[in-house]
């Protein structure tokens, strides 16, 4: 299996995040109300995930937003080195952390868009970086703003003057992670400035190769309308870690962007195997590329996640294996 090769398997802790994984309702906007309204407190979420984890075959683990974010693991464990030791019990590793604007102890977000916030980014990503370098990972991800809606006002232009300001921080925020041995990666979403073949050209374009990396994702940028495997080719020595999704196809481009866009997003993803990519032509790419590093698998809030990852496991072992070796 790839495993065994060159590819360790990995998940987004997203996966986790159906209410209804912990006894409640709703989508994944509700998964923080309904961890607060019931018993739970962090070493019992963390321990579950950890445990589900190591059932699925997982070699490792990618920390997220809130509630599985670094601050809530360091408050379970009491440590990065704690959180580790209970990683390592399980046979699991930190594959990567995924980079959370919310400012901790607040409800805001710091903006990437807005310079009086760049400050407030880069120190956010250093502390983030000192903890999950004491987790033995090597690797950031983040993901940039949300677009407007085409039809709004005032529009949201992602044009030169827009994209310098994001990059400069970027790499402020690359230079400062690297100082811990990690490396920031830029990850698409399909509703962000930072989603289709274009975006990814103008931002490899304007950030530092040394400081900024390429996390791709197949589902977001299949949903964007674009092609991961194209998208890889050309960027192909700025590849850090992969993210594996599959899509439906792509959105309509009339989408309506607003404060519930990533629960309803969820509508055009699929599991591995199961929609549009062409993931025989993505593992011969990988194989070219000689990749060997992470896949993350991603499933947006599954009921069943244990049940979901094994499937993909079983989809890549029986399916992309052998494309690979």
């Amino acid at each position: 299996m790839l495993a065994e090769r060159k590819i360790k398997f990995s998940t987004d802790l997203v996966t986790f995040y159906a209410p209804s994984f912990w006894g409640g309702s709703g989508t994944l906007d509700d998964i923080n109300a309904v961890v607060r309204s019931s018993s739970w407190d962090p070493i019992r979420f963390w321990e579950r995930i950890l445990d589900a984890s190591h059932e699925a075959g997982l070699d490792g683990i990618e920390i997220t937003f809130r509630p599985g974010d670094w601050h809530s693991a360091q408050e379970a464990y009491g440590s990065a080195q704690g959180f580790s030791s209970a990683l390592k019990d399980r046979g699991l590793e930190v594959s990567s952390g995924f980079f959370s604007t919310r400012i901790h102890g607040t409800e805001r977000h710091a903006n990437f868009a807005d310079s009086a916030d760049h400050d407030q980014l880069i120190e956010m990503a250093s502390s983030y970086a000192e903890f999950l370098s004491s987790c033995g990972s090597q690797i950031m991800v983040t993901a940039l703003p949300e677009r407007r809606s085409r039809d709004a006002e005032p529009p949201l232009f992602v044009d030169l003057k827009l994209a310098e300001s994001v990059a400069d921080v970027l790499n402020r925020m690359g230079h400062a992670t690297l100082k811990y041995g990690v490396k920031l990666a830029l990850h698409p979403e399909a509703f962000t400035i930072f989603r289709n073949s274009r975006d990814v050209d103008l931002f490899m374009l304007l950030t530092d190769p040394t400081y900024v990396s390429l996390c791709p994702d197949t589902a977001q940028f299949a949903v964007a309308g674009s092609s991961p495997i194209e998208i890889v080719k050309r960027h192909r020595d700025r590849l850090l870690i992969t993210h594996w999704k599959d899509a439906v196809g792509p959105a309509p481009a009339d989408v309506p962007i607003d404060e519930t866009i990533y629960a309803r997003q969820i509508q055009w993803f699929a599991t591995v195997g199961t929609g549009v990519v062409d993931w025989p032509t993505w593992v011969r790419l990988l194989r070219e590329l000689r990749y060997q590093g992470w896949a993350v698998f991603e499933l947006d809030t599954a009921a069943d996640p244990v049940g979901e990852l094994r499937r993909i496991r079983q989809y890549v072992d029986g399916a992309l294996s052998q494309i690979y070796a």
